[in-house]
């Protein structure tokens, strides 16, 4: 039983001589007995590790039994036991005996500790971002396209008509409706500075079209007429409040609106001027322009932030994946901006599932550089532990020539990431995977394998966004006798044909990770990127160009 580290380059060949393999020195014989593979413990604290080892054909001595680096107590007969400690998350048993002349032993089991909450449950503080002053004016000098592209039309339609007029009692003899029908422009630039409180906003419009349609009555006789509103130039400034919607992603708010207007020309022949002084149009539509700017901020927010105007359903691998994340907090100050987004994520088929939920504390974010983000853990093993309830990650991997002719690969326990306890790094646990050799239908021999490998965020294709993805794995197989072994192949043979398909599941979870709401703005690269964790968080730093 050995500890094989998978590499990109392996090649499998299980007919191969097997003269190298007999040639090496067996090791002692182990056995764990306690704890079983595929645990999963509610709370953590301390566990006992038991088994029996004893030596190999030619009655070396066992000298030693490590179990995660703590010696166990071995008795004359072989039996052992030792006490280590289980943090919450999935924890990797490695189990080790060693004898006299240097062969070893190595049993690797997995168990996961921590609360079991249902599929789709809300994880609170599952996402932070923080953003720093200078990425703000980034993000608004990358955001001007965006905005001159917005459909003005349709964001606006709700509200309109936009002007009323003389019907505070509903529509009598005299009063005037004007409606929006679109705002267009030749160019389109803001600034966004963070101010106590919210964001300083200035917006300048170039070459505005504002068409729009005017009911009204005179003297009891009704009528309608198309006007149009151009101008060379248009200020608008304000302080922009942002909060969280109920439905999901910001709203913002421009308070103390200041509208600048150059080259004013408002076209309504045939509009009678008692209704042109009663809409009082100019004015009017600096009221309309200050909507405009406040609504288009919205999206800006949302995409930069990265939250999700309300629940999003995404095919991932064959699957509905629902996934909602919502702000519920949100601090400007003079360095920047930071906003905390509660989440969820619930695949189609697996309602009932549960996931192991581990405490967060807060990541500790510092707004005055570049950007940083705090993903929570759990956020991803939600949608991990669903992805296995469905059997995504189940697989099945052909195998040419030789004693067997596929590796069934069935996950016992869902992917997990976990601090490791060594460094405090996050990693991906696969835990206690069961591969059972085929050949023609019947089951020839079986092994358990365990992996970690490291969380990566790298910038996506277009490079405006980041997304996570996984290391290179390392990757533990063990050789079971639940089934007999009639491969006549040596354990070391048969634990080297398992790697070569665990690439297939990395593959798999990428795809699922991909998934998970990253921030991302049009027109603007993550660069500098580095990877940490606090608190039970994926930690991100970097910086926009």
């Amino acid at each position: 039983m050995r500890n094989l580290l998978f590499t990109t380059g392996l090649v499998l060949a299980v007919g191969a001589c097997t003269e190298g393999a007999a040639a090496l020195k067996d090791p002692p014989v182990l056995r764990v007995t306690s704890p079983t593979r595929s645990m999963v413990q509610s709370g953590t604290g301390q566990i006992t590790v038991t088994g029996v080892v004893t030596p190999n054909a030619d009655g070396d001595l066992v000298e030693k039994v490590l179990v995660n680096d703590v010696q166990a107590t071995v008795d004359a007969e072989g039996n052992f036991s030792a006490i280590i400690s289980v943090v919450p998350g999935a924890t990797l048993i490695q189990t080790v005996a060693r004898d006299a002349k240097g062969g070893e032993a190595r049993d690797v089991r997995a168990v996961q500790a921590g609360e079991l909450r249902a599929a789709g449950s809300n994880i609170d503080n599952a996402m932070a971002v923080a953003i720093s002053a200078d990425s703000f004016s980034k993000i608004a000098a990358a955001g001007g396209p965006i905005v001159k592209g917005m459909d003005f039309g349709a964001m606006l339609a709700p509200l309109n008509p936009m002007v009323r007029k003389g019907d505070e009692a509903g529509p009598d003899c005299l009063y005037g409706h004007l409606s929006i029908l679109d705002v267009n422009m030749s160019d389109f630039d803001f600034t966004l500075i963070p101010v106590d409180g919210g964001l300083e906003l200035r917006a300048e419009i170039q070459g505005l079209d504002v068409p729009g349609h005017a009911a009204y009555a005179v003297a009891c006789a009704d009528g309608s007429n198309d006007i149009r509103v151009l101008a060379d130039r248009v200020v608008v400034g304000g302080t922009l409040l942002v909060s969280p919607k109920d439905s999901g992603g910001f709203e913002t708010t421009l308070v103390s609106p200041n509208v600048e207007i150059n080259g004013l020309d408002i076209q309504a022949s045939g509009l009678p001027g008692d209704i042109l002084n009663l809409l009082n149009i100019e004015s009017s539509i600096e009221g309309v322009l200050a909507k405009g700017a406040e609504m288009a901020m919205a999206p800006m927010l949302n995409s930069a932030m990265g939250a999700l105007a309300g629940p999003k359903t995404l095919p991932i691998l064959g699957k509905n994946l629902t996934v909602e994340v919502s702000p519920s907090e949100i601090t400007f100050d003079v360095t920047g901006g930071l906003v905390v987004m509660n989440g969820s994520m619930l695949m189609e088929g697996a309602e009932s599932a549960k996931f192991v939920y581990t405490d967060n504390g807060r990541p500790d974010l510092d707004f005055s550089q570049g950007f940083q983000l705090g993903l929570a853990d759990d956020l991803i093993n939600e949608m991990l532990a669903e992805a296995h309830a469905v059997g995504m990650l189940n697989l099945t991997v052909p195998q040419h020539g030789g004693p067997f002719d596929n590796v069934a690969i069935a996950m016992t326990l869902p992917p997990m990431i976990s601090a490791d306890p060594t460094d405090g790094k996050l990693r991906v646990i696969l835990g206690d995977m069961a591969a059972t050799f085929m050949n023609h239908g019947e089951a020839v021999a079986k092994a358990s394998i365990n992996a970690k490998m490291d969380v990566k965020i790298v910038p996506t294709e277009t490079g405006s966004g980041i997304s996570v993805q996984l290391g290179e794995p390392e990757i533990f197989v063990n050789v079971l006798d639940d089934i007999e072994n009639t491969t006549r192949l040596p354990n070391d043979v048969i634990e080297a044909a398992v790697p070569a398909g665990i690439a297939s599941q990395i593959n798999a979870m990428s795809g699922l990770l991909r998934a998970v709401p990253m921030p991302a703005i049009a027109g603007l690269q993550m660069i500098n990127l580095s990877v940490g964790s606090d608190q039970g968080y994926v930690m991100v730093e970097g910086a926009f160009r």
